[in-house]
């Protein structure tokens, strides 16, 4: 799967919501800093919303990784502003991540298995203290397993429903 086939699946499920809740893409934004130039700013996050029953800002960045890890390094220079926009509305209680799938891989002496999971971006965790100090560089699936919650699928589909809500509640 392609990260552009990931982030369209996911949009279509939120499209699909209903009165179950409301989340959309985040916009593009742009400055004007002329008469006539307009430049388009550092981009957000992918998708932003809030589920019904829940007072909960909900924010992520769908990602499709078909190595043995997920590389942050445009997290410290080009895609800042993603990570520094997840951390501190996760200090106003909204609920940020990643959403990482794992692509199948067929190694010479193993293979892994394709895997979606919410990984957590949060002021609080030992894993983005560790980032932010350079000790840490990418997240990989034992990351995955440590820190964050496994998404099933449901007919083809992410049940990112069930785990966005299990979320929530659990993290209050």
């Amino acid at each position: 799967m392609t990260g552009k086939e990931f982030e369209d699946l996911v949009a279509r499920w939120a499209r699909a919501l209903g009165d179950k809740g409301s989340i959309g893409r985040y916009g593009v934004q742009a400055v004007r800093v002329g008469p006539t130039q307009t430049i388009a700013m550092k981009s957000l996050p992918d998708f932003e919303g809030i589920l019904s029953g829940d007072n909960r800002q909900i924010i992520f960045d769908c990602k499709v990784c078909s190595q043995a890890s997920f590389n942050l390094s445009p997290y410290r220079d080009r895609k800042k502003r993603q990570t520094d926009h997840m951390l501190e509305r996760s200090q106003f209680g909204a609920l940020c991540g990643f959403l990482i799938h794992w692509n199948e891989r067929q190694l010479k002496t193993k293979s892994e298995v394709a895997e979606t999971w919410w990984f957590p971006i949060h002021h609080e965790m030992k894993f983005w203290n560790e980032f932010k100090s350079a000790e840490v560089r990418r997240i990989t699936r034992a990351d995955c397993r440590e820190y964050g919650t496994e998404v099933t699928w449901q007919k083809n589909k992410p049940d990112l429903f069930s785990t966005l809500t299990n979320l929530t509640k659990a993290t209050k």
